[in-house]
């Protein structure tokens, strides 16, 4: 009876095309909602906090202050125009990465449907529109959402320009691939994926090396990616610079078997595989092992020209992760965070997708749904983790309540109490929360701006507290916002006499750890 219903069904929708845009639609707005109801949840960030600040700037001073850091300017670039539009607030500095995910679910829905056929590319709205990562990093004033949808219209287009040879694809792929690289270095790694897949191609066994080689360095793709080099060759000389300051010492953990582990657990449930219970990673391990084994079914399943964008697909899927994971171990600095990979994580869910709709044709409708249903739950749970950990800190153990702390501080004071910082990185939290009746400032200390990502607060003195004692005369009584163990944030002088502490309690740890004093000068 049921296998009866699933036919009808799936005759109905095969008989009416347009059910595919309806289908996509639905996805979009599951996604849009989930999205948008948890962007103004948590405060901003330090990563975020720093594209909130950036923004307000020319975008001559963006290019010049993102070369002292490690990013390249695109996306800040976009976040100003955005801003100037939509205003400063929490979710409309994030919309910006909600339509660009938005975006990535729209083109990857395309992409899908002309490689695979429809069902795959109903199944990949399915996974998208329910991924904890694309939406964790869609609600997230940052480029990883950006770069994920440069990559699938990339793919999309460079798939087009190969059979149609239209030049004005071919360089609007070149122009794809330079955007990219202005928007994340990562992106690299899916060109990497497009050259081995072009390899592939191209290289016949019959033929020999030099014939092989001017095959794959046919004129349309030297020309497309001179292009993307001239393109993006104003910024090179800053990206070396940058790619050897990283090298040189950085936050990112070494890899190890737990960074595999990690991948897995985050792709399904926004989880660390420590924080995993043990039948939630049985679950995982059955599932996988399940796609496994429909693998090599699928591929058998397909035409030479599937085949081919099989592969296509599980490239960009898997051979970034695994090739960073390879160079970043010992001696060179690991660089493997799960949010670089957002594009692959894209691409992972329509490799799942045709992987399921090929590989288990033979198997009953049962079990078929059974593993749709089962990996859609998992995702579902990791959504629920998406909103219970918001923007916690997992190389701190911490929640980032900035926001509170202040608001707190503001709600307890009258007008015109300024709020001190107790710290440069602490100041970019807090300042998108400042007020005209409660400015906030950081003490200019010898600090000597050493991270890149200081630099901005190097050329600007609108909230740089300068002089400390002509502070102290103009503002008797003041906040000073803080981070500790302790009960009150230690003070920054002795003349400082504290008067209360206010602030939230961390959830995770119980304590007051992000915190504000109000202290009075005691002469």
């Amino acid at each position: 009876m049921i296998q009866k219903t699933f036919k009808n069904i799936g005759t109905y929708i095969r008989q009416h095309p347009k059910i595919d845009l309806l289908i996509l639609g639905l996805g979009l707005t599951i996604f849009l909602v989930v999205t948008l109801v948890n962007a103004p949840r948590a405060a901003i960030w330090f990563d975020e906090a720093f594209s909130v600040y950036i923004a307000q700037f020319s975008f001559w001073d963006i290019a010049r202050y993102t070369a002292v850091d490690v990013h390249p300017p695109f996306y800040y670039w976009l976040l100003k125009v955005w801003s100037d539009l939509f205003g400063t607030t929490e979710l409309a500095f994030r919309s910006l990465s909600i339509v660009f995910g938005a975006g990535t679910i729209a083109a990857s829905f395309f992409l899908a449907r002309k490689l695979f056929g429809r069902q795959t590319a109903w199944l990949t709205v399915l996974f998208l529109s329910l991924s904890p990562m694309l939406i964790r990093y869609s609600d997230e004033a940052r480029m990883y959402t950006l770069a994920a949808l440069i990559v699938v219209a990339a793919t999309y287009v460079m798939v087009r320009a190969k059979e149609t040879g239209s030049r004005k694809l071919w360089v609007l792929y070149g122009v794809l691939v330079s955007l990219g690289m202005w928007t994340n270095y990562f992106t690299a790694l899916p060109w990497i994926a497009h050259w081995v897949w072009w390899g592939m191609q191209k290289w016949k066994k019959e033929r020999g090396f030099k014939q092989n080689v001017k095959a794959v360095f046919s004129k349309e793709w030297f020309l497309t990616y001179a292009l993307a080099v001239i393109l993006f060759a104003p910024w090179l000389v800053v990206m070396v610079r940058q790619l050897g300051v990283a090298q040189s010492g950085f936050w990112i953990s070494p890899v190890g078997v737990d960074t595999v582990n990690n991948y897995f657990t985050n792709i399904f449930y926004y989880l660390e595989h420590g924080q995993v219970r043990s039948w939630l990673a049985l679950l995982m391990v059955v599932v996988l092992a399940a796609l496994l084994f429909a693998i090599p079914k699928a591929y058998k399943a397909f035409k030479p020209k599937e085949r081919s964008s099989f592969w296509l697909i599980g490239l960009l899927a898997w051979l970034p992760p695994v090739f960073l994971y390879l160079v970043s171990m010992p001696p060179l600095s690991s660089s493997f965070v799960e949010r670089y990979f957002v594009p692959s994580i894209v691409a992972a869910g329509i490799f799942g997708a045709v992987t399921i709709v090929a590989g288990t044709r033979k198997w009953k409708t049962f079990w078929r749904v059974g593993l749709v249903v089962a990996i859609s739950g998992m995702m579902i749970f990791g959504i629920t983790n998406v909103y219970k950990y918001g923007n916690y800190n997992k190389n701190t153990n911490t929640n980032i309540q900035t926001r509170d702390a202040v608001r707190a501080a503001q709600d307890a004071s009258n007008p015109g109490v300024p709020i001190i910082a107790s710290s440069p990185w602490l100041f970019y939290e807090a300042i998108p929360y400042a007020t005209d009746e409660h400015p906030i400032y950081f003490i200019d200390e010898d600090t000597g701006y050493i991270y890149g990502s200081l630099e901005m607060l190097k050329d600007n003195d609108l909230h740089k507290i300068k002089d400390l004692n002509a502070f102290e005369k103009q503002n008797p009584v003041f906040w000073y916002l803080g981070m500790g163990e302790g009960s009150t944030v230690s003070g920054y002088r002795t003349t400082w006499e504290p008067l209360r502490t206010v602030g939230p309690i961390d959830s995770y740890t119980g304590k007051l750890v992000y915190k504000a004093t109000e202290f009075r000068i005691n002469q």
